[in-house]
């Protein structure tokens, strides 16, 4: 979602986390001249604050790296006589600062031990993978990884790197909740109001098509606070379908007003409550008061049942946002998968006119998703200031005409490329109504925020 014009947050695919990673190791290898293996494991073990470790390295290097098990300490000669049982033996492995060498079944054991477990990822006071020798402190960094021979160690241990790098920076970047997605998001800092968790757009929208809340990772639900969503899950919704079961399925008995269930037959008028009241499924009226005629008016909204009633024409309007905004994922799903390979194999599409595409489809998923949780939020506010829902269903019907005119735009925009052949204005002219649709549904959910006062 765009705010004026700029967006809060980017999607990142794991190589591009890895590039930021290596970023910061290259920059501590290349100016304290350490290998990228050494600037690896210290800056793991400083959980990636490159400030901290810097300064660490600054005042005394040599220190530090005999700290972190980050020098040899072994003659040759006792590395000649570290493992007589092993002599036998061929490809066993040892850290570049120990003499202790390992099968690489023995290492592959040890490494899924600490990793695939996590136990070097959750012990805050240890995370550096050590050597297997439990006498031994000297650290196991990707150098060692590198002498094994089995691809799926390698590929554990660069997992086990790339989380604690993102684990370690989760303020600014997480990766997304949905299982087997492997995006990661990125929040722009500099561009947040006043550290305000909640201008990070309408949440998240993953290419995954995945949306979350970055704050507490539920799905996003702008303009609801994450404690009102959390209820909204938990007991809210649960009780708006109670009550439209009751609505569709029950009546109140007019002596004691209690909910009646109508037995299968549809033909049957009279019911019984078990306080004996005998009444008309249709106007509530006894037998005696029809006096054999049975032309009665069906009663559509019974008084004591008004709430019940209400809850349910909320439940049926969130469900209807709610089927809009799946089929708006789907969408996404479908120009990613298939709309865009077509295109860039087709026609003269090139990357910024598949930016333009993915980011007007992506607003539309994150624009359904506001709009149903406003329906969310009228409900809610109905209790407290029920004279502003009126004024809530006419900004969200405003902002559904401008979602609809972005949609209309984006299909004439490509109508018009694609049988003309020319893709020259289309990036411009679509990212114009991204951003302007963008920044009208940033202002009518801060809107909603707010209270809109002064109305």
């Amino acid at each position: 979602m765009e705010t004026d014009g700029q967006r809060v947050y980017s999607v990142l695919t794991t190589n591009e986390v890895g590039e930021k990673m290596m970023s910061e190791i290259n920059q501590i290898s290349e100016v304290f001249l350490l290998s990228k293996s050494d600037a690896t494991v210290i800056l793991i073990s400083f959980h990636w604050n490159s400030f901290k470790a810097s300064d660490r390295l600054g005042d005394d290097k040599e220190k530090l790296l005999l700290e972190l098990g980050l020098v040899k300490v072994f003659s040759s000669s006792q590395e000649n006589k570290s493992v007589p049982s092993f002599a036998d033996q061929e490809n066993l492995v040892s850290t570049p600062f120990c003499p202790h060498k390992f099968s690489e079944t023995c290492w592959i054991s040890h490494l899924n031990n600490l990793l695939e477990e996590g136990k070097a990822e959750n012990n805050k006071e240890e995370e550096r993978v050590l050597c297997p020798n439990p006498d031994c402190v000297a650290s196991v960094g990707p150098d060692t990884i590198e002498k094994l021979k089995e691809p799926a160690v390698k590929m554990m241990y660069e997992r086990y790197v790339l989380r604690s790098f993102v684990e370690a920076n989760k303020e600014w970047i997480k990766w997304c909740p949905a299982p087997g997605c492997e995006y990661a998001i990125e929040r722009h800092e500099d561009m947040l109001e006043d550290d305000d968790e909640s201008s990070l757009d309408f949440g998240v929208v993953c290419l995954c098509g995945h949306t979350f809340c970055w704050c507490c990772k539920l799905e996003s639900h702008r303009p609801l606070t994450c404690k009102d969503a959390s209820v909204w899950f938990s007991s809210t919704l649960d009780t708006l379908k109670s009550n439209a079961w009751l609505v569709e399925n029950t009546k109140r008995c007019p002596r004691c007003n209690t909910h009646v269930q109508r037995a299968d037959e549809p033909v049957l008028r009279m019911i019984t409550c078990f306080c004996s009241c005998h009444f008309c499924w249709r106007c509530f009226r006894s037998a005696k008061e029809h006096n054999g005629k049975w032309n009665c008016v069906e009663v559509s909204v019974e008084p004591s049942m008004r709430q019940e009633v209400e809850d349910s024409r909320y439940l049926r309007l969130w469900e209807a946002c709610h089927e809009e905004f799946e089929k708006s994922k789907s969408d996404l799903k479908a120009i990613e998968e298939n709309g865009i390979p077509t295109l860039v194999e087709n026609f003269s599409f090139n990357n910024g006119d598949v930016d333009a595409v993915m980011e007007a489809t992506l607003l539309m998923v994150q624009c359904r998703l506001a709009l149903k949780w406003s329906c969310a939020y009228e409900y809610l506010i109905t209790m407290h200031q029920s004279a502003k829902t009126q004024f809530v269903n006419h900004l969200r019907g405003e902002a559904t005409k401008t979602l609809l005119r972005h949609k209309a735009t984006q299909e004439a925009l490509m109508n018009q490329a694609l049988t003309s052949g020319d893709f020259s204005c289309f990036e411009v002219k679509l990212s114009a109504s991204t951003t302007t649709t963008g920044n009208y549904f940033h202002e009518f959910v801060k809107t909603l925020e707010s209270g809109f006062p002064g109305t």
